[in-house]
């Protein structure tokens, strides 16, 4: 439970910054691909902690080129 809830409030807070008028289109594309994977993570309990660690890297990494690159 605690990890759906916590999944959750990732999406809900991604969501939010998805919509908001601060990012351009390119990082609204990225954060939509990112809260699609946190949404597949959400949906496979049982995964594996090498699975999910693989899957956290890629999304902070993704977020972090994506942004990193507006400066």
């Amino acid at each position: 439970m605690r990890k759906s809830r916590s999944l959750n409030a990732c999406i809900s807070f991604l969501e939010d910054l998805q919509s908001g008028g601060s990012v351009d289109l390119e990082q609204k594309e990225v954060v939509g691909r990112v809260v699609d994977e946190l949404k597949q993570i959400r949906r496979r309990p049982s995964m594996r902690q090498d699975e999910l660690h693989e899957s956290i890297r890629k999304i902070v990494e993704t977020l972090v080129r994506t942004f990193s690159r507006r400066s």
